[in-house]
């Protein structure tokens, strides 16, 4: 499940909580229940932008996993493990960091995203299956991307450069370099399409590494300031200061 799924619920949602626990208790083998994006469930009750509804809920949560179970084992994912109500805290038996990639890590995976997406299929269970997928390539005659002057050096240097990058940021990068290629006559993807497309997320990446920063700054604002302290000149300032920052990087 997902945590976000339990707010639409509204009065329903003790009702429905506890049926996926009974549920889940009443399964022979046992059942592992997990729930993705946590904090967007099981978030600090002392939140004023909490509705009751989602607050009878979290107390729910925590009677019914107040207790150990050996039927029912709870894996929980979030990536702001700080927005967790305490009481939820206290019931976490073992807590697993997933970083960053490494460099090692990084060009691993930017391998396995070339090979998904931008090498044409070679034999003929491959070809068959890019016909199930793309059964409009028949007639309409679907571009396959293929790569040149593709070296090992050049994808470890990319490994090298994308320091910072998340999973999913690499995985973009190289659908955008797809994508790009997808777009020129050849269907080719070369060296210096992928440096530019590099050179585009790295922009990218400076410029959300400003928006978190300014947004953690205004959210420490709202919890130590009074309202009649923050005002229209406060925030204008702070507007500037983030798109000075956001000028310096592009430029």
């Amino acid at each position: 499940m997902v945590g976000s799924d339990i707010a639409p619920l509204g009065p329903v949602a003790v009702t429905e909580l506890n049926n996926l626990f009974d549920w889940a208790e009443g399964q022979k083998g046992g059942m592992i229940l997990f729930i993705d994006e946590a904090d967007a469930f099981l978030r600090n009750r002392k939140s004023n932008e909490m509705s009751e509804y989602l607050r009878h809920t979290i107390n729910s949560f925590l009677y019914r996993t107040g207790t150990p179970s050996e039927r029912v084992i709870i894996v929980m994912a979030t990536n702001s493990p700080e927005q967790l109500d305490e009481a939820v805290h206290d019931r976490i038996d073992e807590v697993v960091g997933f970083g960053l990639p490494s460099k090692g890590e990084r060009q691993t995976m930017l391998y396995h995203y070339l090979v998904k997406y931008c090498t044409p299929p070679s034999d003929n269970w491959s070809k068959a299956m890019f016909i199930y997928k793309y059964p409009r390539s028949i007639y309409t005659g679907k571009k396959l991307i293929r790569m040149e002057g593709v070296s090992h050096e050049l994808v470890e240097q990319i490994a090298s450069e994308t320091d910072g990058f998340s999973g999913r940021e690499l995985m973009k990068m190289v659908v955008a370099w797809h994508d790009a290629a997808f777009t020129l006559p050849d269907a080719i993807l070369t060296p210096d399409v992928m440096l530019n497309v590099l050179h585009k997320f790295h922009l990218q990446h400076k410029l959300k590494e400003t928006w978190t920063k300014e947004e953690a700054l205004i959210f420490e604002k709202m919890l130590s300031l009074d309202d009649d302290m923050v005002g229209t000149e406060a925030k204008q300032d702070k507007s500037e200061d983030m798109l000075r920052k956001q000028e310096d990087i592009v430029n």
